[in-house]
């Protein structure tokens, strides 16, 4: 179909079905992939032993920011190469990313009924921001794809001096998701300091990206359709960043 499903008839249709959620599956399109709808880890049996329970959102919380890296390299895929079919995808794979950040939540809520140390207690608020902070990211991701569209319907393209700052700056923010999801599996003090610095380099960049694109602007070197496009693009990659290290910095606290 043309036009994507209303995501809050979506959210209720995914919800009547929830009884069977073992069983829904869904076949990415044209692509050699399954991704359940549902949470795979979390598991009500585990709440009677806490550290077990949060155990389990942890690889929950794994899953969703691999959900959430995939977004955000198929939307930068589009950028050179637009296909509505994939951007459909994101739009899919947004909708599990909300559910399990959902369901994460709600079962973190379980867990705090329950008698926890100090100790857990921290690790239980700090997934809570985690959990949050992730999909926010592919939120920024799918914005992207979004602009890729709007970029695409346009005809509109960067100048090559543009092409490189947003190819150089879209690197490290790779980079620096990359980074993030190793982290969620194994804390590594190396990692967490490669985002920071990151993350100084691509504030440093986005600001020189933008003034040298009004300078481009105002020599008329660029395309004027272009210019909100590359410089909403700057602002969602450093966002993207900017929450990458924000997981940095939750692990390094746990």
């Amino acid at each position: 179909p043309n036009s994507f499903p209303n995501k809050h008839m979506f959210a209720v249709f995914i919800f009547l079905l929830k009884p069977f959620a073992r069983l829904i599956e869904k076949v990415i399109p044209g692509e050699e992939e399954i991704l359940p709808l549902w949470p795979e880890f979390l598991d009500d049996r585990y709440l009677t032993n806490p550290t077990d329970a949060l155990a389990c959102v942890r690889k929950e919380l794994q899953r969703e920011i691999v959900l959430v890296q995939k977004i955000f390299t198929d939307s930068l895929q589009l950028l050179n190469d637009y296909k509505e079919g994939k951007r459909q995808n994101i739009r899919y794979i947004e909708f599990i990313v909300d559910v399990l950040r959902r369901e994460i939540v709600n079962f973190l809520r379980k867990i705090s009924c329950r008698q926890l140390s100090p100790e857990l207690s921290q690790i239980l608020f700090t997934y809570t921001a985690m959990a949050n902070d992730i999909e926010r990211i592919g939120d920024h991701a799918v914005i992207l794809a979004k602009l890729a569209s709007n970029k695409f319907q346009a005809q509109v393209s960067f100048t090559e001096m543009g092409k490189r700052e947003l190819g150089e700056i879209e690197e490290e923010a790779s980079e620096n998701l990359r980074d993030a999801v190793s982290l969620i599996g194994k804390r590594d003090a190396e990692k967490i300091a490669n985002i920071a610095m990151r993350e100084e380099d691509i504030d440093v960049s986005v600001k020189e990206a933008r003034e040298r694109h009004l300078v481009r602007y105002y020599e008329g070197i660029c395309q004027a359709e272009a210019g909100p496009i590359f410089i909403e693009m700057l602002i969602h990659l450093e966002r993207i960043s900017d929450l990458c290290q924000n997981v940095a910095e939750y692990v390094d606290e746990l």
